[in-house]
C-alpha cells in the first residue's frame, strides 16, 4: 500500500470505488498502473466489501495506491466524496473497480485539458464488454451537452476527468440522495458553473458482468424525473414545473398518438421561447435539436400508424427523405 510520505501533490488523483468486485478489481487497478501517464495517485476506496476485495487490493506494493476501507457501508455517492475528500490532485479522474482503461487513457485525457484550459470535464467513449458488447461515443460540443441533459446524461461518468478546483470553489459534490443517478445530478449541477466536453475516442471499456443496476433499480426512473424536472426548471426559469413535468413524460413515453405530439410541439416552441429570455442554451441549436426530435417521433408516429398518413399536418412536419422513407417501406 502506497503512504503519503511526499509533499509533492500528484497530477492527477484516481477515485476508485469498490464493493465486493474481489473478481475483478485487480485487472481495473492493472489498468491503471500500466497507463502511460504516471504522475497520480489511485485512492481505492472499499465500502466494506464482504468479499475477497481487500485482499486483492493489499497485494499491490506500488506505493501510488492508496487503499481506504470505510468502517460501515455508506453508499456510492458518500464512498466516492470521501474520496473527493482525499483527493490531492489537480485533477480528479474516475474509474469502476471492474472495468479497464486503456493505457493511453490518462495521457489523453490529461493532454486536452492542458491545452483546453477553458474546459473544466472531459469524458471519453467506453467500449463495452462481457455480457454485452457495444460502443457508447457522446457528443463533443458544450453546447450540444446543455441540451442533452435535457434528456439524459451526456457524460460518461466512469470516463470522466475534471478540475477539481473548479469542482471544489462551486462545492460539486455527489448526493447519495440521488442515487442510482448519483453522476446524472452531479453533471446536471455542475453544468452551469463548467465547460463539460466528450472526447470521441473509445480509451475504457466498461464491463458488463449481470445485470446492471441502472436496468433493475426502480428508483433509477425517478430520479431521472426529479434530475431532469430541477435541470430544465433551472436552466428556464419560466418554463414552470408543470410543463417541465409534462415536457419529460411526453420524452418518455414509448407509443405516442396525434394529442400527444400535439402536445410536444407545443412545449418544445414554449422551451425555445422561455430560452430567450435567459438563452442558457445555445438559440440555433436548440431548435435544430428539439425540432429534429419531433420530426423523429412524428415519423415514427406515422410508421406505426400507417392509415394516417393522410394527417397532412404531421407530413408537413416531415423533411422530404422521410415522407419518401414512409410511403416508399
Amino acid at each position: 500500500m502506497g503512504l503519503r510520505t511526499s509533499n509533492i501533490n500528484p497530477r492527477v488523483s484516481i477515485l476508485l470505488p469498490v464493493y465486493n468486485n474481489g473478481d475483478y478489481v485487480a485487472e481495473a487497478i492493472e489498468s491503471m498502473l500500466g497507463q502511460t501517464f504516471t504522475d497520480f495517485e489511485l485512492i481505492v476506496l472499499d465500502d466494506c466489501s464482504t468479499d475477497h476485495s481487500r485482499e486483492v487490493v493489499e497485494g499491490f506494493t506500488d506505493k501510488r495506491v492508496i487503499y481506504h476501507r470505510n468502517e460501515k457501508n455508506l453508499g456510492l455517492a458518500n464512498n466516492l466524496n470521501i474520496g473527493l475528500d482525499l483527493a490531492r490532485g489537480e485533477f480528479i479522474a474516475r474509474m469502476d473497480g471492474d472495468d479497464i482503461s486503456l493505457p493511453e487513457r490518462l495521457q489523453i485525457q490529461v493532454d486536452f485539458l492542458d491545452s483546453h484550459p477553458d474546459v473544466d470535464l472531459c469524458s471519453c467513449g467506453l467500449e463495452k464488454f462481457g455480457k454485452e458488447t457495444d460502443i457508447w461515443i457522446r457528443e463533443r460540443d458544450p453546447e450540444q451537452i446543455k441540451i442533452t441533459m435535457m434528456f439524459f446524461p451526456p457524460v460518461l461518468h466512469a470516463t470522466s476527468v475534471w478540475r477539481r478546483e473548479k469542482f471544489e470553489r462551486y462545492g460539486l459534490r455527489y448526493n447519495q440522495d440521488a442515487f442510482p443517478a448519483e453522476d446524472y445530478d452531479l453533471w446536471s449541477r455542475a453544468i452551469f458553473y463548467c465547460k463539460l466536453v466528450n472526447i470521441p475516442q473509445v480509451l475504457y471499456q466498461y464491463r458488463i458482468h449481470g445485470v446492471q443496476v441502472t436496468k433493475t433499480d426502480d428508483r433509477v426512473e425517478k430520479k431521472d424525473r426529479e434530475i431532469r424536472t430541477e435541470y430544465l426548471k433551472r436552466a428556464l426559469p419560466g418554463l414552470g414545473e408543470e410543463d417541465a413535468i409534462c415536457f419529460i413524460e411526453l420524452t418518455k413515453k414509448r407509443k405516442i398518438d396525434k394529442q400527444d405530439l400535439a402536445e410536444l410541439k407545443f412545449l418544445i416552441e414554449r422551451i425555445i421561447h422561455m430560452n430567450k429570455n435567459k438563452l442558457f442554451f445555445a438559440t440555433k441549436k436548440l431548435s435544430e435539436r428539439l425540432y429534429q426530435y419531433y420530426q423523429a417521433r412524428v415519423f415514427t408516429f406515422l410508421k406505426n400508424n400507417p392509415k394516417k398518413t393522410t394527417n397532412f399536418d404531421l407530413l408537413l412536419a416531415l423533411r422530404i427523405r422521410q415522407i419518401v422513407k414512409l410511403f416508399l417501406k
